[in-house]
C-alpha cells in the first residue's frame, strides 16, 4: 500500500512540475547587419512548431529572447528595426489597435545594449499577461492578448528580418548545436544586473502616483464639460499599410500566408554567404529624441510601410541572374531627407551576386525622390531598411 502512495505523490509531483515548466526552446536565429554578429534571438513555445501560423497561437504561452553578441548596440536602434518589421508584417488595424501598447513598450528600451545583455519578452496563455524583463529584472507588463502576436509577426511574417532567421526560429526544437553553444555562453554581468535594476526601480518610481497634498476645503466650481481625448488618427495622406501588400516586378517572391489574409508576392531578405565585399557599418550620432506617442509611432510605422510599397515598385529581376538561375537576397540601409531625397544608400546584407546587389541599389536609386515625410516625422534625415528578395519560380 505505501509503495501506492509514494507513486501517487510522485505522478502528483511530476504533473505539477510539469504545468510549471518553462516552454521549450522552438528555434534560434542569428541577426547580422554590415556582416557583423548583433545578437542571437530566440523563441520559446509550449508547443513546438515549424510554422508560423501554430507559433502565433495566441493561448499558447511562449517567449521571444534576446542574447546580445555585439559589443555595444544602440537600444533606440534595435527598438527602430523591430518597429519596422511590425510595421510591414501587422495590419493597419493592428497597428492602430496596438498603438499605445507600442508606446509602453518602446519606451522599456533606453540607452545601450552591451554583450551578454539577455531581453526576454514572455507571454502567458492563460493570462494574456506580456512581460518585459532586461536580465532577468522585469521591466513593465502589457495586458493584452493580442499584443505578444504583434512582435513575433515582426519575425516570423511574410517580411522577417531574412528568410534564414524566420527559419532558424521556426525549427521546431531542432536548433543548430553551435549557435546554442554561443546563445548558452553569453550571460549578463554582475554590473549590467545591477543597473537593469536601477532601471526598475527608477521607473516604478516615475510611475509610481504622488500623494496629493491637502487643500483647504473651498466651494465647489460649476462642472464643466470636457470633450474626451480623441484616439491618435492616422495622416490622411498616409494609406494605411497591408500585410507588405507589393513585391518584385519582374518575379514574384513566395511568401507564407499571413494568418488573417492571403500573403501577396512580396520581397523578403534571407541569410547569404559572405559577399566578397564586406560594407561597412555607418555611424550614427545618438540624437535627442522626443517623446514617443501613439500618434507618431504610427506615423512611422506607416510611413516605412509605405516607402516600402513604393521601392518595390521599381525592382527588376535582371535578366542574365534568371537566365543563369542565380537568386539571393539583400537588405539596404537607405537615408533621405524630408522631403524625400536620397542622401545615402548603404548595403546591410548583400547576396553573392553583383548583378543582384547592382540591381538592389538601382531600384532603390530609381525609386527616388521618395514620398515627403509626415509632419510627425519632419527632420533632417529620415533612415529605413528595405529587403528585397530575387527568387525564381519553382
Amino acid at each position: 500500500m505505501k509503495p501506492i502512495k509514494i507513486l501517487i505523490a510522485l505522478m502528483v509531483f511530476a504533473t505539477a512540475f510539469s504545468a510549471q515548466a518553462a516552454p521549450l526552446l522552438n528555434g534560434l536565429a542569428l541577426e547580422q547587419q554590415f556582416n557583423k554578429d548583433r545578437y542571437i534571438a530566440a523563441v520559446y513555445s509550449d508547443t513546438l512548431a515549424d510554422s508560423a501560423s501554430v507559433l502565433l497561437d495566441n493561448n499558447t504561452t511562449r517567449k521571444l529572447e534576446v542574447r546580445v553578441i555585439a559589443d555595444g548596440l544602440s537600444a533606440r536602434r534595435f527598438r527602430n528595426q523591430w518597429m519596422e518589421g511590425i510595421a510591414i508584417n501587422n495590419s493597419g488595424d493592428v497597428l492602430s489597435g496596438q498603438a499605445e501598447n507600442m508606446v509602453t513598450f518602446a519606451n522599456l528600451f533606453k540607452g545601450r545594449l552591451y554583450k551578454g545583455d539577455q531581453l526576454s519578452v514572455a507571454f502567458n496563455g492563460n493570462s494574456g499577461l506580456t512581460t518585459v524583463s532586461l536580465n532577468g529584472v522585469e521591466l513593465g507588463r502589457i495586458a493584452d492578448r493580442n499584443f505578444f502576436n504583434t512582435l513575433l509577426r515582426a519575425w516570423v511574417g511574410p517580411v522577417p528580418p531574412s528568410t534564414d532567421f524566420r527559419d532558424g526560429l521556426l525549427a521546431s526544437g531542432d536548433v543548430d548545436s553551435s549557435l546554442l553553444g554561443s546563445y548558452e555562453l553569453l550571460e549578463p554581468s554582475q554590473e549590467r544586473i545591477a543597473e537593469a535594476t536601477s532601471m526598475a526601480e527608477a521607473r516604478s518610481e516615475v510611475e509610481a502616483p504622488a500623494p496629493e497634498p491637502s487643500k483647504p476645503a473651498v466651494a465647489a466650481a460649476p462642472a464643466v464639460d470636457k470633450p474626451a481625448p480623441s484616439k491618435p488618427k492616422l495622416d490622411a495622406a498616409i494609406p494605411p499599410p497591408s500585410l507588405a501588400s507589393t513585391g518584385n516586378t519582374a518575379t514574384p517572391a513566395a511568401s507564407k500566408p499571413a494568418p488573417s489574409k492571403p500573403a501577396p508576392s512580396t520581397p523578403v531578405a534571407q541569410r547569404t554567404p559572405q559577399p566578397q565585399r564586406a560594407p561597412a557599418e555607418p555611424e550614427y550620432e545618438e540624437e535627442e529624441e522626443a517623446p514617443l506617442t501613439a500618434d507618431m509611432i504610427l506615423a512611422r510605422q506607416i510611413y516605412h510601410s509605405m516607402l516600402l510599397r513604393h521601392t518595390y515598385k521599381f525592382i527588376r529581376y535582371p535578366k542574365r541572374a534568371q537566365e543563369r538561375g542565380q537568386e539571393g537576397s539583400v537588405r539596404l540601409n537607405v537615408s533621405i531627407d524630408g522631403q524625400g531625397r536620397i542622401r545615402d544608400v548603404q548595403p546591410v546584407q548583400e547576396s553573392r551576386y553583383a548583378s543582384l546587389n547592382r540591381e538592389a541599389r538601382e531600384a532603390v536609386e530609381r525609386a527616388g525622390p521618395y514620398p515627403a515625410a509626415p509632419p510627425q516625422l519632419v527632420k533632417d534625415t529620415y533612415q529605413f531598411t528595405v529587403p528585397i528578395t530575387f527568387r525564381l519560380p519553382d
